[in-house]
């Protein structure tokens, strides 16, 4: 079992080089290789975890943090490629992305280093510093500079306020609904990555329906301000509260 568990970090590892790639493809400006690099991260990302559980890998190997692990490898592939790609392309004004990639780079710290980043029922608190989907968005489906600069500073502040943003395949309640989102945002939008040559507007709908699902879910557990699920367990059961 400890060769297994070895793999799976290793797999998780793997990231860095996926991340290495795409720094590389940055400095030749071919943005579709980048977000291509930085979606197989994305899917190894939300992979490696559950198999992690599943052999209880704290457990078979307890003196090597995997979590430490991931982390590092996701702000590479989350934060540090994203903010170069702000520098390096049309995205924001070109006064701003320096500041822009500076001030990501910054924020996403204050979630990385947050030991109370996540709520006992799975959600993150403040934006979680998914930045490569933020700016895949960006890319992708362009506005014009100065709105996208508004996006960027909304989300550095959201990453330092208390929301509560939900992780698909931790958050137990609508899981299989959350599950499906997460599984076709994964396929239309590596479909919008691999079809550049497509109009980006039909492509639209269809990628910002799990991001309204998504959105819609976690500003009902922020405005809610407890765990709902307990909540609604001693709603149903209060001689056990």
């Amino acid at each position: 079992m400890r060769w297994f568990a070895w793999c799976v970090h290793g797999f998780t590892a793997s990231g860095v080089v996926l991340g290495l790639l795409a720094l590389l493809a940055v400095e030749q400006g071919d943005w579709q290789v980048v977000f291509g690099w930085l979606l197989l991260a994305l899917v190894i990302d939300a992979v490696d975890g559950p198999i992690a559980r599943l052999i209880r890998i704290k457990t078979v190997l307890p003196r090597f943090d995997g979590s430490t692990l991931d982390l590092l490898v996701d702000y590479l592939t989350f934060v540090i490629v994203p903010a170069l790609v702000l520098c390096h392309s049309t995205i924001l004004p070109e006064p701003l992305r320096i500041a822009g990639a500076a001030a990501i780079l910054v924020t996403a710290l204050h979630h990385y280093c947050n030991l109370d980043i996540k709520t006992e029922d799975g959600y993150f608190v403040g934006f979680p510093a998914f930045w490569n989907i933020a700016v895949f968005y960006l890319y992708r489906f362009p506005v014009s500079p100065t709105v996208a600069a508004a996006i960027v500073a909304v989300l550095c502040v959201l990453t330092c306020v208390p929301i509560k943003v939900v992780h698909p395949l931790r958050v137990k309640k609508f899981r299989v609904f959350s599950f499906a989102f997460l599984a076709l945002w994964l396929v239309v939008g590596g479909f919008a990555l691999l079809r550049p040559d497509l109009n980006g507007n039909w492509l639209l709908v269809p990628n910002l329906v799990p991001l309204a699902y998504f959105t819609l879910i976690s500003i009902r557990r922020t405005l809610a301000g407890v765990d709902i699920e307990h909540a609604d367990h001693v709603a149903a059961n209060p001689q056990n509260a």
